[in-house]
């Protein structure tokens, strides 16, 4: 099986090193590539982890991807989005529009599209941080999940939320104790 990851750092670092090389439901290889380069290597993959926030390019590509593979059922599409997209969640508003704009295109063509290929969006909670987060080996292992269940052919989430347990306005009043409030606002992955 192969993968196309945009990114290649952080958590899109993490997914290369669990999956490349390893055995899923097959022998597993992973590129990663910048998100402008993406439409051109689509065809060589199996599976496109939508992954690099780089403005509305998440959305750009993901109608890319669904174009191309709309008719065929054996590949997926896995947005990387953020619970920063949901309504009313994010002070980062652009990034939350952002995000929300992804989140909207994923769930027309899951719903209202003729489209075979997986498409699933996983809006993660705050990651890999010194308080309570997700670890990026967690979110690996739903990855993995995913990319099992959609290749032999059972249940797989179209959404999904994940998120530390941890309330999330208990996360974000230890954001602002700790003064991590400013830093967190201008990372895009804080939400």
């Amino acid at each position: 099986m192969r993968i196309l990851i945009t990114g290649s750092t952080k958590l899109a670092g993490a997914i290369i090193d669990a999956f490349n090389e390893e055995i899923l439901f097959e022998k597993t290889y992973v590129d990663s590539c910048r998100v402008h380069e993406v439409p051109e290597k689509l065809g060589d993959y199996d599976v496109f982890i939508n992954n690099a926030h780089v403005d509305f390019w998440q959305t750009e590509l993901l109608h890319e991807a669904y174009k191309q593979w709309k008719d065929d059922e054996d590949k997926l599409i896995i947005n990387m989005s953020s619970r920063a997209g949901k309504n009313n969640i994010s002070r980062g508003y652009l990034y939350s529009a952002q995000k929300a704009s992804l989140i909207q295109l994923a769930e027309n063509l899951n719903y209202n599209s003729d489209k075979v290929c997986g498409i699933s969006t996983i809006h993660l909670g705050l990651l890999d941080s010194p308080i309570d987060s997700v670890a990026y080996g967690d979110v690996c292992q739903l990855l993995e999940d995913i990319m099992f269940n959609f290749k032999t052919n059972r249940t797989f989430p179209t959404e999904i939320t994940y998120e530390h347990r941890a309330n999330y306005k208990a996360i974000q009043k230890e954001k602002k104790r700790l003064g991590l409030t400013q830093l967190f606002n201008k990372i895009p992955w804080e939400h």
